[in-house]
């Protein structure tokens, strides 16, 4: 039985509009661990700056305690078929660290809350980026959505912005791992 161009079309449409939602989703799965992660790391980076400010010598561990569980979600999500590439990961990692330091050098110096504002604020428009480029709606929305509140956070409570960045910038991307599991 011959089926007609327009159940055809209909058809292929499905099939692509199906295809889209498995590759969000095993984008969203890949995500989620990393955002969990880097919650937990947010949670306890700025809380500590938020209850022991002069302890701001806590980033450094945590970061790359950060890099590494990174490196390692990675890795362990990479199915047997494909090879994880460490020289492509340990490259990003790079790049990003020598235009972070950059930014630095160029940029006047600035305070400790302005900083704490700059890496959140990036990291959003990374993954603001990132849902664009792949369609992920629930990426962008996460992007958006930290990028607003550390700017609310920043400006609304400037003394207690370490905190309000623990609680709902690490909360949120907490939630956000959450979120993007749920699909």
């Amino acid at each position: 039985m011959p089926i007609s161009p327009s159940e055809a079309s209909k058809a292929l449409r499905e099939i692509a509009d199906t295809e889209l939602a498995s590759s969000s989703a095993h984008r969203y799965a890949l995500a989620a661990p990393h955002l969990m992660l880097w919650g937990v790391i947010w949670f306890l980076g700025y809380g500590t700056t938020y209850l022991y400010p002069r302890l701001t010598g806590v980033w450094i561990p945590l970061a790359i305690a950060g890099a590494i569980g990174s490196g390692w979600v990675g890795a362990r999500a990479t199915s047997r078929e494909q090879r994880y590439d460490w020289w492509q990961s340990l490259g990003t990692v790079l790049a990003i660290l020598i235009a972070l330091c950059s930014l630095f050098a160029v940029l006047p110096d600035l305070d400790r809350p302005r900083i704490g504002a700059f890496f959140p604020i990036t990291i959003g428009f990374g993954y603001t980026v990132v849902g664009i480029w792949h369609r992920a709606t629930r990426l962008l929305i996460t992007g958006i959505a930290l990028t607003g509140i550390t700017l609310l956070g920043f400006f609304w409570m400037p003394s207690h912005f370490a905190l309000w960045m623990a609680l709902v910038g690490g909360g949120g991307l907490i939630l956000g791992a959450v979120w993007l599991r749920k699909l």
